[in-house]
């Protein structure tokens, strides 16, 4: 678990802000590259790469900016999302978390037989029709896209059961896992943030900006999404052959003037042990940054806004 005081956070916000984020961001990109040199090495033998994360990690413009690399380098890439393999609503109404309300974390609300299938049939290079899932209606349709893989293609497979052999299936041989997420705190004195808070506070963000989620509804969320974590993706990150760490020392300076009212009126009836109070302590603290220098496939994108991956 790495480390970061909010002293510095401060000063390099105060200091240095374009610097600092063109360092954060050519840190994280030296990750991407890495891995994909190495996703390029095994392209033969392991042409699928599975991208599993707790929710708030990035997946998605990791995954996006990842295929980029990827096709630049000569492997022309598609990178597939997980959550068209839902299966039909109806099914899955009887699927509940511990407050009684609908489970969306739980894998059994996938189509696995159907997501083994395809990934299975993608690594021969066989043709499928994928799939895509109406959130609207609950239901699972067929997107009438046909997709072939070509020898030296590659899929990318987004999702947070990725990692989780009761969903992928036995995909060991043909595919790279990788688990992505927060992996940093943030110190002040005596007192760290937790990286779970930093991906709330993305998620803060995002689901009042795209998804029509109040801040009220996202902490009333934060429990059960919690829990699915520690029941349904945890246990499987050692699966995993590679770990990134999503973080951005510049990130939650963006944030600041974004949540900081937010999260102080979600403080007056917040639990004791949810840790908003906390949020709070260091989102009051903070120096705030402007989002100007952030560059457009900035993985903080794909939360604040202006992502050319993302909505």
């Amino acid at each position: 678990m790495n480390e970061i005081s909010i002293h510095d956070i401060n000063r390099m916000t105060e200091d240095a802000p374009e610097s600092f984020v063109i360092d954060s961001e050519a840190a994280y990109d030296k990750q991407l590259r890495t891995l994909a040199d190495d996703i390029c090495r095994h392209a033969k033998e392991r042409p699928i790469t599975l991208i599993s994360g707790p929710s708030g990690s990035g997946k998605t413009s990791t995954a996006c900016r990842l295929e980029q690399i990827l096709d630049a380098s000569g492997f022309e890439t598609h990178t597939l999302s997980m959550d068209n393999y839902y299966a039909d609503g109806m099914r899955n109404r009887e699927i509940v978390d511990q407050f009684g309300k609908p489970d969306y974390e739980s894998p059994l609300r996938l189509d696995t037989d159907l997501l083994n299938t395809q990934l299975e049939q993608l690594a021969r290079g066989e043709a499928v029709e994928l799939p895509i899932f109406d959130f609207t209606e609950q239901k699972q349709k067929k997107s009438g896209k046909i997709l072939k893989r070509k020898p030296n293609e590659l899929i990318i497979m987004e999702g947070i059961h990725a990692l989780n052999p009761n969903v992928t299936g036995d995909s060991q041989g043909i595919a790279n896992r990788i688990y992505l997420s927060v992996r940093t705190r943030i110190k002040m004195e005596n007192t760290c943030l937790h990286p779970s808070l930093i991906r709330f506070a993305r998620r803060l963000i995002r689901d009042n900006r795209s998804r029509g989620r109040s801040p009220k509804e996202s902490y009333e969320m934060l429990a059960s999404i919690s829990r699915g974590e520690n029941l349904y993706i945890m246990p499987y990150k050692h699966f995993a052959n590679y770990e990134l760490d999503t973080f951005m020392g510049y990130e939650l300076s963006v944030y600041q003037p974004l949540l900081l009212e937010t999260v102080r009126a979600l403080t007056e009836n917040a639990a004791p042990d949810s840790g908003i109070s906390i949020l709070l302590r260091f989102l009051e603290v903070l120096t705030p940054m402007e989002p100007a220098w952030i560059p457009e496939q900035s993985l903080v994108r794909e939360f604040i806004g202006g992502s050319i991956f993302t909505n």
